[in-house]
């Protein structure tokens, strides 16, 4: 018998930091390699419970940021497709556990001031077009180091239970950093969502000449806007007796007996 459970999954993080760059050279062209890290947070009812010990406790994946003084463009770092990991459990039975990266993409355009976001679900592509819109973010004048470059802290409510804080560098005069996490007065190194449940930390910068060639706009998908987005995610959600919306990382779990 087999059973497939569609798990949501909330997320936390742990970072490492290696390669630097010149922190006394001002940047305006480059590439930015981040590391997420998620803490998986799954709940399993009845027979399935029996695996929940052995299953990842976190999540980490690369992200790259290409940007000049026009654009920028993140997306997931392309590697072998990840083999499945199996969890044996009682009586024969086993979970087949795989986590695809989807292909998501957010290109963000500074001189319209807007935003271009390719995103995949259930092997659905969608294309979310929407406006920068007004920063919103509030200065703590908080200061930290990273990488070699000195970095300032902001923050910003997501909801009345959720928080980002991101650190930005005013020696990159690039308001961009990964994803939605931007349109500050500097380039963003880091990011905590949700007091830890998610981080995203850059890794390495790098100088170099970016062009529009390489800063290409998503074109693939269906035209969404975000509410709709939001309700076909949460239809489906709902379809596969999953609670909550779609804006956390879901995984397929099958179980094999």
């Amino acid at each position: 018998m087999k059973t497939v459970l569609f798990v949501s999954i909330s997320l936390m993080a742990f970072v490492t930091l290696n390669a630097q760059s010149d922190p006394g050279k001002t940047i305006r062209s480059g590439k930015v390699i981040y590391e997420e890290v998620i803490k998986l947070d799954i709940h399993l009812d009845g027979d399935a419970a029996q695996f929940a010990a052995s299953l990842p406790k976190e999540r980490k994946s690369a992200k790259t940021l290409l940007f000049n003084e026009s654009a920028s463009l993140y997306t997931n770092q392309k590697s072998e497709a990840p083999a499945a990991d199996e969890v044996a459990g009682e009586g024969g039975a086993a979970v087949m556990i795989r986590m695809d990266e989807p292909d998501n993409k957010m290109y963000t355009d500074f001189t319209s001031k807007k935003q271009f976001e390719q995103k995949e679900f259930m092997t659905r592509m969608f294309l979310i077009e929407k406006e920068l819109g007004i920063s919103d973010w509030k200065f703590t004048g908080n200061e930290r180091n990273i990488l070699g470059y000195a970095c300032q802290e902001a923050t910003r409510a997501i909801n009345d239970s959720t928080q980002v804080v991101a650190w930005y560098t005013p020696a990159v005069p690039i308001a961009s950093g990964p994803g939605e996490y931007l349109n500050l007065p500097g380039l963003v190194l880091a990011v905590d969502l949700d007091n830890g449940k998610r981080t995203i930390m850059a890794t390495s910068i790098e100088p170099m000449e970016i062009g529009a060639k390489q800063l290409a706009k998503p074109k693939e998908g269906k035209k969404v806007t975000e509410a709709e987005y939001k309700s076909i995610v949460d239809e489906k959600m709902k379809e596969m007796g999953v609670q909550g919306s779609g804006n956390g990382v879901h995984m397929m779990i099958r179980i094999e007996r």
